[in-house]
């Protein structure tokens, strides 16, 4: 596999985070823990077990909405390169 067929995968790969809005990303490993954290974790909201579940359904959301738009924005600016890219070495 030489340098453009990397490259052409790895566009490619990004495509579909792109596609997805950043939806894709969230589940790679090494995003997972960032958007299954619970921020209000150690309030007093986590003491009310109906509070403490919308609370922590609002967290995931959050941070998965956060993670999927810096992931959307990261992934979309990879793509502009690796076409760049591609088209040099074409």
């Amino acid at each position: 596999m030489n340098y453009s067929d990397e490259l052409r995968e790895k566009r490619k790969s990004s495509l579909i985070v792109v596609c997805t809005l950043g939806l894709a990303a969230l589940f790679m490993e090494s995003v997972r823990p960032v958007w299954m954290t619970n921020i209000f974790e150690g309030t007093s909201f986590m003491k009310n077990e109906g509070v403490a579940f919308v609370m922590k359904a609002m967290s995931f959301l959050f941070l998965g909405i956060l993670t999927a738009a810096f992931a959307f924005i990261v992934h979309f600016f990879k793509v502009i390169y690796y076409s760049i890219e591609i088209s040099k070495n074409s």
